[in-house]
């Protein structure tokens, strides 16, 4: 795929962003080609300070035997990444390490991984089969894959960005001005922090977890996971390139490596559990021993830990779209009716200038740049314009991120009231 360079727009007006992690800061990149002007609002006192605060992160498609909708727009994504990264030559400024092998652990996994290849046409620049030489076992090896400090990747892309930041400031609630108002605040919305009012033309809620504590938010069947992952000494294991295997270890940067990460969605505890240290370890040396250096003493408990959580959405796919506005639904329309003579169909209406972009889940890294482009493109009533030509993304991906869906599979099991 030739690397484009997109065509600016002047839009005007003025968007509020809220998160500032790899979401709401690939927000803010995909607004500032527009020329929007952007406010970041972040709880924190710096972005970057949940998952994608994790030391190293790695990048790569998810993908499965056949074509689906999940990872038709997880390859696009992937794609789209690694275009932004040669354009932005993100490479001299982003610490990281090239190179994924995905190993091929059963001949179930074989079975999908090469069939995926064929059956999503991906060349061999992208993926390819070969041994990985530490387990001597097939891999699916990404060799533009990247194992990337998250940190330093959010920090360029809102340096490049250059929205004004208000850190420590949390979104406490946001209502929408009638338009019908004969006044300069016409259309606009009002966002009230801990801290000040603010009025926009634009609102984008990327902000993870704290989409709970919205009431236009609490119907998204999301949940919050937790993850640790270990810091290890680079010194300890042999690999160059980055490992998966169920759990993965990153290649070394700038002298350390991840190993990682566990998953929880029942027991959220902000402290490192030693338990799951010591099973990460031991399942390294079942999965890859020759990786790990000789003659180590080692002891795994002195490892660094970190624990950060991300959010998930119940189908384990992005929320990207519109937010609709659920109180005004006309619930009074049952599924059934789209099989009767002259049955309407389900009408969802929309806060026409507030997006959401949650859910990412293990692949925020990946999938956070394209989503944030297809999401202001919603907003913005734009489409993705390059200087001579338009990127197609499939109106079947776009719907399937919509956070509609949810309204949609209420509607046919009657659960709307």
């Amino acid at each position: 795929m030739e690397t484009r360079v997109f065509e600016k727009e002047t839009d005007g007006g003025t968007a509020i962003v809220v998160g500032g992690g790899i979401s709401g800061a690939s927000v803010c990149y995909a607004l500032s080609k527009r020329k929007i002007k952007t406010i970041l609002l972040e709880s924190e006192s710096s972005p970057a300070k949940q998952s994608s605060g994790n030391p190293i992160g790695v990048v790569y498609p998810f993908l499965t035997k056949h074509k689906t909708t999940e990872s038709e727009f997880s390859y696009l994504a992937y794609r789209y990444f690694l275009e932004i990264w040669e354009l932005l030559e993100l490479g001299n400024k982003v610490p990281h390490s090239d190179g994924i092998h995905f190993l091929l652990e059963t001949n179930s996994a074989y079975d999908r991984y090469s069939n995926a290849i064929l059956s999503h046409q991906i060349p061999i620049d992208i993926a390819f089969l070969e041994k990985e030489k530490y387990s001597n076992l097939y891999s699916l090896f990404f060799p533009t894959g990247k194992a990337i400090s998250p940190v330093a990747l959010t920090m360029e892309l809102l340096r490049l960005a250059n929205p004004e930041t208000k850190y420590n400031s949390r979104l406490l609630s946001w209502h929408t001005i009638d338009k019908d108002r004969n006044d300069e605040q016409d259309g606009k919305l009002i966002c009230q922090t801990d801290t000040e009012t603010l009025s926009a033309n634009y609102l984008f809620l990327t902000q993870g977890y704290q989409f709970a504590n919205d009431p236009t938010l609490q119907w998204i069947p999301m949940k919050q996971v937790r993850g640790q992952i270990v810091k290890i000494p680079g010194s300890i294991c042999k690999n160059q390139s980055s490992i998966l295997y169920g759990d993965y270890i990153t290649a070394e940067i700038n002298g350390e490596r991840v190993l990682g990460a566990s998953f929880d969605e029942f027991h959220l505890e902000k402290e490192p559990r030693i338990k799951e240290t010591i099973m990460m370890w031991e399942g390294l040396q079942s999965h890859l021993k020759n990786v790990i250096v000789e003659n180590q003493t080692l002891d795994v408990k002195n490892f660094g830990t970190r624990v950060s959580y991300r959010t998930q959405s119940q189908d384990r796919h992005p929320v990207v779209g519109k937010l609709p506005i659920v109180s005004q639904l006309d619930t009074t329309v049952k599924y059934q009716n789209l099989f009767r003579k002259n049955g309407k169909p389900f009408q969802i209406p929309y806060y026409e200038s507030v997006g959401i972009l949650n859910g990412l889940g293990s692949r925020g890294l990946t999938h956070a740049l394209l989503a944030g482009e297809i999401l202001v493109n919603q907003v913005l009533n734009k489409t993705m314009k390059f200087l001579d030509q338009k990127i197609e993304i499939p109106e079947h991906i776009i719907q399937s991120l919509k956070p509609d869906r949810f309204l949609l599979r209420m509607w046919k099991r009657d659960q709307l009231t």
